[in-house]
Formats: C-alpha cells, structure tokens, sequence
C-alpha cells in the first residue's frame, strides 16, 4: 500500500482513484465548504484541513509568515505521492531576485511547494485546466515545471492534456469532453520525464463511434422529481421551431451556423468585419437565397405556447450551431429530437449524443432530447446522478452529503475525472502499484 495527500481535493476525484489502486489517503485539504460536506461524508476516516495555508503559513492572511520545513514536516504525514487539482493563479515576473519560490508567493501554488520542499514526496501529481499551457500563460507554465526541478524533481516541460473521451472505456474513459493537463513529476533522476500523447489512441478509439451516452442515462420514470430537469415552455418552443427547419428544408447540406440575423438577399458586409463573421454572412445569405420562399413562410410561423415568431425570440436562441451533419447528412431523418443541445452566448449548438460537451454550471448543463434513449419523452437536462457517472462518481456520495443540485452540478464541473486520473496513475505511479 502507498500513501498520497489531497491537496485541493473538491468532492475527491484523487481519492477516488488512487483509492481503487491501493493507495491510503493520508491528509485531505479543501477551502470550499460545499465540497468539504460532500468529502467528509465521504471518506469521513480521512485526517482533513480546510485551509491549505494552516500548514504552509504562522498567520493565513500574511504570505510572509511562511513556516520552516520543519514545522510543516510535523504537521504534514509522510507520503509517497502529494496529488493536487490547485487553481491557477497568475505569478510574478519580478520578485526580489529569489528565484522560482519568490515568483510564485502569494499563490497557493507556493504553498504546494512549501510543503514539497518539506516532506519531498517520491511523486508529485498536478491537474490543471488546459489554457494553463496556452501562450497567454507560458510563464506560468515554465514557473511550475521550473520550480519542480529546482527541488530536484524529473518532469517533462510538454504537457500531458487528457480528456475523458479520448480514452476507451476498459481503460477509464467517459463520453464527455474534458480536456484537463496533468504535471507528473518525481525524483526518481534515472526515470524519463513523464509524458503521454493526447492522441495516443487514435488508431484504435474514435470517439464518435465508440462513444454513446445513452447508457449513461435514465428512463424519464427512473428519474426522481422529473419536472425539476424537464426543459421550460419557451425552451420547449425554441427546440421546435429550430426542429422544423432542420426536418422540413428540403436540401441536404445545412449551413453549420444558421443566422437568422443574416437572412438577407445580399450579405450586409463592411471592411471592419472579421472573417469569420463576413463567412457567417456570405453563407447565410446565399442560403436564404436557395430557400427564399420556405424560410420566408416559416419566419413568419408561430410557436409554442407563447405563440410567438423565431424573430422574437432573444438574439442567442435566432442563432442554430448545427454541428450534427456526420449524423445527419442528408434530410432523410434529420431532427433536433435525437441531439445534445447546449444553450450559448453565440446561439443553440445541438450535437450527436456521442459524448457530451463539458459539465459546466447548472445554466449550461446539457439538454438532450426525447429521441435520445427509448424511455425519455421529453426534452430535459442532464440529471446530478447522470453528470455523477461521466465523472465517475457514484451518485450516492451526494445523498449522504444532502447536497442541492446546483452544488452538485458545480461540484463536478470542477472536479477531476475519475478515469483519467486512474488512467494517468497506472502508468505514472506503476512501481507503487
């Protein structure tokens, strides 16, 4: 058996996987008291702190009254792997001269490596969101994996990105899209710096036809409290309006984005606009122009209950991202009703229900409509329980913890996935295991 810590540890994606792999969980630390509830409800044998900064610091708010390595050596348990989700903050370039430590003060990534510097954990194990490696945040980037090897430390400078969907299922993965990058570092000097390939199964695996979701959801009568996650009247009415377009029009190549903005008979296009949105236009236009007499008729329908034009609806439910076409490549059969749907700020994005878009907040959880799966009649949002198994997490851990739905859905858009953590650690921790 190994020893880990769990810095950061949300709901205890870590737990949860290194658990499974004979590991012990020696210490656990979570701010948020939401997640706290569901974690100590959870592993409630678990030694817990709340504030990562109890151990890293004499006074929590004064970044200068760090403790000595011997204080937080006391107050840390030995362990062979320190894991952490830990947010990512911005470091400063400047400093006063004191190397990678000084540049990250004030950041709870200098308390991860405080308590590093401590304890020197055989491994080391971080997960973070993907745009920590974008150029935006290249310092960033090069002060970890810096840092890392200033405390002696093997680790690779290109990121390990992994998302649930890209790995097959007998090796951990889910149908949902969740790119996340994992730091793996360890003082083992005659190792190689870990590294996996994103596309390391693209022989093998092609998410959009090994993936389904519907066995990873209910029938409308194994859901509790139906009415909670069945869509509005005015969502309802939107879906159907867009559903006759997309069933009706009589041609088989449908623009990706429809616009109804753009519905012109020449495209209303000036030197200031990007490309991307004179494409938009040029497209749009020509496409009104082939189906002038049936867009014209149904621009001028009603719908639902509130009996009201597509022209009426807000401007981001007159926009239609169909990204459905390997799905649907002709009319024949083509629906709405079949799809994931996700309400954004650029318009209604429907996809096959291969695997799903991210879980996010509880304002953009995933809609998926009535011909999803026998058994659903409706269109209606993804239950907890469903978002729970993508994340690989039993729905349980929730009901002891009697969290609300809106905690729930936070809870897991920020976790970590149990898979891939499961998935990574196998091949990164495998002299433990």
């Amino acid at each position: 058996m190994f020893k880990f810590i769990d810095l950061f540890a949300g709901i205890g994606g870590f737990h949860h996987a290194l658990s499974s792999l004979g590991g012990e969980c020696v210490l656990a630390c979570e701010f948020d008291k939401d997640c706290e509830k569901v974690y100590r409800s959870t592993f409630p044998e678990t030694r817990f702190v709340s504030n990562i900064r109890e151990i890293t610091r004499n006074t929590i708010e004064d970044e200068d009254s760090v403790k000595s390595n011997s204080e937080i050596e006391e107050l840390v348990p030995d362990h062979d792997v320190l894991c952490a989700g830990f947010p990512c903050q911005p470091f400063s370039l400047a400093g006063k001269g004191l190397g990678f430590s000084d540049r990250t003060r004030g950041t709870l990534f200098f308390d991860i490596m405080q308590i590093v510097k401590a304890k020197k954990p055989r491994y080391v194990l971080l997960e973070n969101v993907r745009n920590i490696t974008s150029a935006q945040h290249k310092d960033t980037w090069r002060t970890i994996i810096s840092s890392l090897r200033e405390e002696g430390y093997v680790v690779s400078e290109k990121p390990t990105i992994l998302s649930p969907h890209l790995i097959p299922e007998n090796e951990g993965g889910a149908p949902q899209v969740r790119d996340r990058v994992f730091i793996a570092a360890t003082l083992d000097t005659t190792a190689d710096a870990f590294y996996l390939e994103r596309d390391y199964f693209k022989d093998s695996h092609d998410p959009f036809k090994d993936w389904s979701i519907e066995k990873y959801l209910s029938k409308d009568n194994e859901v509790s409290n139906l009415k909670k996650y069945t869509c509005r009247d005015e969502e309802v009415m939107w879906f159907e309006a867009w559903n006759y377009l997309v069933e009706n029009i009589n041609q088989d190549k449908i623009p990706g984005v429809i616009w109804i903005s753009a519905f012109n008979s020449k495209p209303k296009i000036d030197d200031s606009m990007a490309q991307w949105r004179i494409d938009y236009l040029k497209r749009n236009s020509f496409f009104y122009n082939e189906n002038r007499k049936f867009l014209n008729s149904w621009l001028n329908m009603k719908w639902g209950r509130y009996q009201q034009k597509v022209t009426e609806f807000p401007p981001s439910r007159q926009k239609l991202e169909f990204q459905a076409m390997r799905l649907h490549p002709t009319q024949k059969g083509r629906t709405i009703r079949d799809l994931v749907i996700q309400f954004r700020q650029s318009g209604i994005r429907v996809k096959p229900p291969n695997y799903l878009p991210a879980l996010v907040a509880i304002n953009q959880t995933s809609i998926i409509g009535p011909e999803v799966k026998p058994g659903i009649n409706e269109y209606r949002r993804i239950t907890p329980y469903e978002a729970s198994k993508l994340q690989g997490i039993d729905g349980a851990v929730f009901t002891r913890a009697n969290a609300d739905d809106r905690a729930i859905y936070k809870q897991l858009g920020n976790g970590v996935n149990v898979g891939v953590v499961t998935y990574v650690a196998k091949r990164f921790l495998k002299d433990l295991i």
